[in-house]
């Protein structure tokens, strides 16, 4: 299991971290809708838990990623 000592400064974080590299490299933002926030964090936490990365990862793609089409 991992650590996350600040739940929302390390999510904060990481997404600032994460939004940094997709925009250097042209691949939008990632950004969470509100309606769609209750289910992130489920998913972030059984991936915390399990460290299994699969669902939170297809989650992302679907719901998170603005700026870029996916075909």
């Amino acid at each position: 299991m991992k650590e996350q000592l600040f739940w929302d400064g390390n999510k904060r974080t990481s997404t600032i971290c994460a939004n940094k590299i997709m925009i250097e490299n042209g691949n939008g933002i990632i950004k969470v809708p509100d309606n769609k926030l209750e289910q992130f964090m489920k998913l972030l936490s059984k991936y915390y838990t399990t460290n299994k990365k699969e669902e939170i990862t297809q989650f992302i793609y679907d719901y998170c990623i603005e700026g870029i089409e996916f075909e």
